[in-house]
């Protein structure tokens, strides 16, 4: 087989994103000119490390504890990141349009932190052709769900007295959110007016939100106003927006403990990096939050690439990979973000984000994509959805299991909440990697013969 024959045959069988099997056709005896059949290889599934630039693909010790260091700091940064320009942005622009934290958490921190997900669709709609989208989208639901409120309840070392109305609220639409995201996929074609329909209920919501308010007064009876951000985080006592001068030269002082000295200077490139190049939540705060927007998609890719190419150093397997580093990746927005919030006191404000995030995913992430594909491409979108059923199952089930857990401890978020969460989330990976290792099929090793012919 000619080379030019064997790189269609490796394009034409290779999904990406969708990871489809192909088999690997064997060298020939005879010559190019020859009419007889190639013998093929066994199936096997394409890694998902070819998603990603072809850099540090081969196996190395090196390469591993590289990129796992280089995993680390990424998380670093985030943790600086969301610290310092996401979540005091937010808080400026709830004190500009006088808004609860529920319902900012629900809105804008959900789609600031959703940047990853929406990015991830986008390319598997419009490049890949596959349906990496939906998983990666099932993935970081139950993430959000449950791993989020064992963070916030087991490690943030502080227990919050939540209010049921926006915790409630955010699940029902969570509910109808998966599903309509079931009737959509039910044939396993999405057509222009349910890509449409999909994409509007998110305005719907958004409405929702914006006489939130006015329904509680009339259902609850109760004055909410008291719940809206009245103290301007600018002039605010406690922990007021830093400028740039504070950010920057924020030294450690000379009685604080020798750990608080070297974690200043370990994230102190991260510090100067973003400083750089993201205006303070003190000057331009809408700058700032579309700019810590930017950031989290880079480096949420960049955590995802470096966590992949370890995996596959390490001989995780490809289906598992996807259950837990690609959830986990594009994830660690919504984790970082209401941990840091959960500690400053707006439990709701966490909670209704891992919540809100998930609506966010499948109104627009994966909305937005469909329609855009619909419309322009002028045919319907064809997917797979093997296995909606049990999805679907998964989806409603970890939403019940944390909503329960807050209603049986009268909606406080603390350990009790955290390792209800945290043992389901773990049983939920124990089970699904368990399920994907019985039905696993080999990975093909692209440092075999043909790595050279796909990586042309």
């Amino acid at each position: 087989m000619d080379l030019l024959t064997y790189e269609n045959f490796l394009l034409g069988n290779a999904r990406i994103g969708n990871y489809e099997t192909f088999a690997l056709p064997t060298n020939s005896t005879s010559t190019s000119t020859s009419t007889s059949t190639p013998t093929p290889a066994p199936n096997c599934t394409l890694p998902s490390i070819i998603e990603f630039p072809n850099v540090m693909r081969k196996k190395s010790v090196g390469y591993t504890v590289a990129c796992l260091l280089i995993s680390i700091y990424i998380f670093i940064t985030l943790a600086v990141l969301c610290e310092t320009y996401l979540v005091p942005s937010i808080e400026r622009l709830c004190y500009s349009l006088k808004m609860t934290y529920d319902v900012a958490g629900a809105t804008f921190m959900a789609a600031a932190t959703s940047a990853p997900e929406l990015f991830v669709c986008l390319v598997a709609t419009f490049i890949a052709k596959g349906d990496m989208g939906i998983g990666t989208i099932v993935g970081s639901s139950v993430f959000n769900v449950l791993a989020i409120a064992a963070l916030c309840g087991v490690f943030s070392g502080v227990y919050t007295k939540l209010d049921w109305w926006p915790i409630t609220r955010d699940c029902f639409w969570y509910l109808l959110t998966i599903c309509m995201l079931f009737a959509v996929l039910f044939d396993s074609i999405i057509e222009l007016y349910e890509a449409i329909i999909l994409f509007s209920m998110y305005f719907v919501y958004l409405i929702e939100l914006i006489f939130d308010r006015k329904i509680q007064s009339i259902c609850r009876k109760v004055d909410v106003e008291k719940d809206t951000v009245t103290e301007n985080p600018m002039t605010r006592e406690e922990d007021p927006l830093k400028t740039f001068k504070e950010i920057v030269c924020g030294f450690p002082k000379k009685e604080d403990k020798a750990y608080r000295k070297v974690w200043f200077f370990i994230k102190y490139p991260a510090v100067i990096l973003l400083a750089v190049t993201t205006p303070s939540a003190r000057s331009i705060y809408i700058l700032c939050l579309l700019m810590a927007i930017v950031w989290i998609s880079v480096l949420s890719y960049l955590v995802t690439w470096s966590l992949t190419i370890v995996g596959h150093n390490i001989g995780v397997p490809d289906s598992i990979m996807g259950l837990t580093v690609l959830a986990f990746g594009t994830s660690v927005p919504e984790g970082v973000s209401s941990f840091i919030v959960v500690r400053k006191g707006y439990g709701s404000m966490a909670m209704c984000n891992a919540i809100g995030s998930n609506t966010f995913d499948i109104f627009i992430c994966m909305g937005l994509p469909w329609l855009i594909s619909v419309a322009v491409e002028k045919k319907n979108i064809h997917v797979n959805s093997d296995g909606l059923a049990m999805t679907t199952g998964i989806l409603i089930l970890t939403g019940a299991i944390a909503y329960f857990s807050l209603l049986g401890t009268k909606f406080v978020l603390g350990k009790i909440v955290g390792w209800i969460c945290l043992v389901s989330y773990a049983a939920f990976l124990v089970v699904s990697i368990t399920l994907e290792i019985l039905t696993l099929k080999p990975v093909c090793d692209i440092e075999s013969g043909y790595y050279s012919y796909y990586t042309k």
